[in-house]
């Protein structure tokens, strides 16, 4: 059987922007960011759109989104 679709983005995080995503979804930022936060972190620990979608309850348009975007805003 031939992939549905694109391959998904690999997300690669420094150290210090698993720290920083880390503490987002500890309270440091609003909700709706930290949520992003997990999604990213979840991305970068190899999970698929899919599930990350179904975990946090949000579609895959949303986690494709934030897993092409840079983890943190430069």
């Amino acid at each position: 059987m031939s992939p549905r679709g694109p391959r998904a983005v690999e997300v690669v995080l420094s150290v210090e922007e698993r720290a920083e995503l880390s503490r987002w979804v500890d309270g440091a930022v609003s909700a709706r960011v930290a949520e992003r936060a997990r999604i990213i972190l979840a991305c970068a620990d190899g999970a698929s759109n899919a599930s990350v979608a179904a975990d946090y309850g949000v579609s895959r348009e949303t986690v494709r989104k934030w897993r092409s975007r840079p983890a943190l805003p430069r």
